[in-house]
């Protein structure tokens, strides 16, 4: 090769050397100061999380402060497998499981499984969870591990706030409540059910947000600690109209409902008349709202207080109150009961056979089907309609609880007469059972229908400060105060006048209807076997304080007859004898007891009702019995007697002589007045491990009141046991929840 070709290649090489050196120098100079932004943005989003903190989930407590919902604040564990960082922080896996153990209840062995860096080498996670155990820890748990951190140790355990919602009382009220879980559209956690839906927003205030750093695989890197950049607001606190006490009632009493007859559902509720606060709602099937994800789902959203469903008897209260309100009916106006012939199609009373030639107060006594067909042909459609719709039927009573359904009446332009007809006994109708509550408020107070609801206020979390209160809304007006109050005698002349009491308590004058309603067969008609038994009753007449609502579903066993008066009835004299005591309700002393104390043994029965089997027996007549005679009577009726006082012979009994049935085999609290009792004193018993009922039930025996706090069963009193304390001594207990 020549020297000058030579020349010529070196000076190609070195130039082209040259010009790649060049366009090297562009290209990086390019990427670190053209692109260098951008660039850095995505590396910053490949390794950075923006996630929605929520504030703090108010709390919803009972109207007394008693708290039945909170949110615990929770938190979870996050721990570093990156073995190059902990190399720098001079850190092992077994020092994190050694110091993690006793925090979370885990071995240290059980720890390793989850946090060996080993394990997770081809995975190139950084940091990884540590089961179930870490994911809900506490506040404690928590503060430990950020006192290390102050330290410089431990720097590879970390924490993400992550909240849970507390249900302190179990199935208490669930239906009322709801329950706060995980709505899989959104995927978000929101309430779901109970007021934990109706008022989420309020509940959960408004969310923050905050950055943290994460690996490929979206798990948190310990070293970097999360940065909040919006505050979030926490939610409003909720209190509710519910009094737990007698909660606790209806609760007890429908354990009471399902043990005895197992029906397919069963709902009480209770009212304050005067201004439509619901001071107790429960159901049954139920559930626990903490472990809503375990319950069936008849139980998780069959609320049945806002079901539809024929009501029956309990219906015929609107009725009359309408007749009544028109002046088209005349309650000594006599008519002939048994059955009656509308449209071609026989109506005939519950008995088959009627009473014969009955006055129209007689009617209601008796609840004539007859009767109360005779009563809706002198109203007539339109003026029978007008009214149920004021009452509230026909449109949703508006109660702040989610999944309330619409009554159902007939379009009065294509009424027929059959229609007619069996609307006016409650047949071929449906409403739920707090349609007719709102409805039977109206009765009680004197004519305003309220709005029922169950919450009284809204709270700021932070200071406790009211908000805003939910003030009592009157819906409509109906009659006048003169017919109101004629309906309020009849209808406590109902009770007085039943053959057999069940709902009569003395010096209480209750105001009240039974039901007993046919299930409709979805093939069309009615089944030959099945009955929804429902009692609605307020009291004291005059000055209704409570209102209760009482609805057993189809019940299978053990039932006398099937008859709203021997089911249901019951149930609400029960609740509603011991909120009266509770609330320490003066009694009338001139109440000398129902009108009438018929034999049982003439009662007359529906031919298509088995005779009331022996599992239940009429409560006897203890008082002035020794205690030998009393044993005696116990052991004739196959009752247990409970007895409390040393007197020689019985004052006084629980439940009362002539109250109802009972099973066989039911308590029988008696007592025996000693020689005290004529200076006005008794012997304190000792009500320790007593449910609240029956510490109510043991000192009105006593005629002694009482001061409860808190709710379940008696764990400490005042006044010891032997102690003498006059007549009408408020005594204070304090009751807790059974462990």
């Amino acid at each position: 090769m020549s020297e000058p070709v030579f020349k010529k290649r070196v000076r190609l090489l070195r130039f082209g050397l040259f010009a790649g050196m060049l366009t090297l120098a562009f290209r990086l100079m390019y990427i670190q100061v053209a692109q260098a932004d951008d660039l850095s943005q995505r590396a910053e989003d490949w390794i950075q999380s923006t996630e929605k903190v929520p504030g703090l989930r108010g709390t919803i407590y009972d109207r007394d402060g008693n708290k039945l919902a909170l949110t615990g604040v929770a938190y979870e564990i996050s721990v570093s497998v990156n073995t190059k960082t902990m190399t720098e922080w001079e850190e092992t896996p077994e020092m994190y499981a050694q110091f993690l153990s006793p925090l979370v209840g885990m071995t240290e062995a059980e720890l390793m499984e989850y946090i060996d860096p080993a394990k997770h080498a081809a995975e190139k996670t950084a940091a990884v969870g540590i089961g179930p155990k870490g994911m809900k820890v506490d506040s404690s748990v928590h503060d430990a591990i950020e006192e290390m951190h102050k330290q410089k140790k431990m720097r590879g355990i970390s924490t993400i706030r992550k909240d849970i919602r507390r249900y302190p009382n179990g199935n208490f009220a669930s239906h009322v409540l709801g329950y706060f879980g995980v709505n899989e559209e959104a995927r978000q956690e929101t309430g779901l059910a109970g007021v934990e839906s109706f008022y989420n927003e309020y509940l959960t205030g408004k969310a923050g947000e905050r950055v943290f750093y994460t690996d490929r695989d979206g798990n948190p890197l310990p070293s970097y600690q999360p940065e909040i950049t919006k505050q979030a607001v926490d939610g409003e606190d909720l209190v509710l109209t519910i009094d737990s006490m007698i909660q606790h009632f209806v609760e007890e009493e429908l354990d009471n409902i399902v043990t005895k007859y197992k029906p397919k559902h069963a709902s009480i509720i209770v009212a304050d008349p005067n201004n439509g606060e619901i001071l107790a709602l429960g159901n049954r099937p139920t559930y626990n709202p903490a472990e809503y994800a375990k319950a069936e789902p008849e139980s998780l959203w069959n609320n049945w207080a806002l079901r539809a469903f024929e009501p029956g008897s309990t219906f015929k209260s609107f009725v009359l109150t309408a007749a009544l309100a028109e002046h088209k009916l005349d309650l000594n106006e006599k008519f002939q009961s048994g059955s009656i012939l509308v449209g071609g199609e026989k109506f005939s009373d519950w008995n088959k056979i009627g009473w014969g030639e009955i006055d129209y107060r007689k009617g209601v006594y008796v609840s004539s089907n007859v009767g109360f067909v005779k009563i809706g042909q002198k109203l007539g459609k339109e003026a029978l309609y007008r009214y149920l719709y004021d009452f509230g039927f026909d449109k949703k009573t508006g109660i702040d609880l989610p999944g309330e359904e619409q009554s159902t009446l007939f379009n009065v332009e294509k009424m027929r007469d059959v229609d007619l007809a069996s609307t006016s006994f409650g047949q071929g109708v449906s409403v739920t059972p707090m349609q007719q509550v709102a409805a039977m408020m109206a009765i009680a107070n004197g004519g305003k229908v309220y709005q029922p609801h169950v919450v009284k206020e809204f709270r700021d979390q932070k200071t406790g400060a009211t908000t805003r209160e939910v003030k009592p809304n009157v819906l409509t007006e109906v009659a006048s105060e003169e017919t109101i109050s004629t309906v309020r005698d009849v209808m406590e002349e109902t009770i007085a006048n039943e053959e057999q009491s069940h709902g009569y308590i003395k010096g209480y004058h209750v105001a009240g209807k039974t039901g007993t309603a046919e299930v409709p067969d979805p093939k069309g008609g009615y089944l030959s076997d099945a009955y929804r038994l429902s009692f609605i009753g307020f009291a004291p007449k005059e000055k209704p304080k409570f209102l209760v609502y009482v609805t057993v579903d189809q019940p299978s066993q053990n039932a006398p007859l099937m008859y709203g008066s021997y089911i249901a009835e019951p149930s609400g004299k029960v609740v509603l004898e011991n909120a009266l005591r509770y609330y320490q309700v003066p009694a009338d002393l001139s109440d000398q007891g129902p009108g009438k104390q018929a034999d049982p043994s003439k009662v007359q029965q529906d031919p298509k009702q088995p005779e009331a089997p022996k599992a239940f027996v009429d409560v006897p007549d203890f008082v002035g019995s020794t205690a030998e005679g009393a044993a005696k009577t116990a052991e004739k009726y196959k009752l247990k007697l409970d007895g409390v006082g040393d007197g020689a012979k019985v004052t006084g009994q629980w439940p009362e002589a002539g109250s109802g049935q009972v099973p066989v085999g039911a308590v029988v609290k008696l007592y025996y007045g000693s020689e005290d009792s004529a200076q006005g004193k008794v012997k304190m018993p000792d009500l320790k491990g007593k449910s609240l009922r029956e510490a109510i039930e043991t000192l009105s025996l006593l005629q002694l009141k009482i001061d409860p706090t808190g709710f379940g069963y008696v764990t400490k009193q005042e006044v010891a046991p032997g102690t003498l304390v006059p007549f009408g001594t408020a005594v204070k207990i304090t009751l807790s929840p059974q462990s």
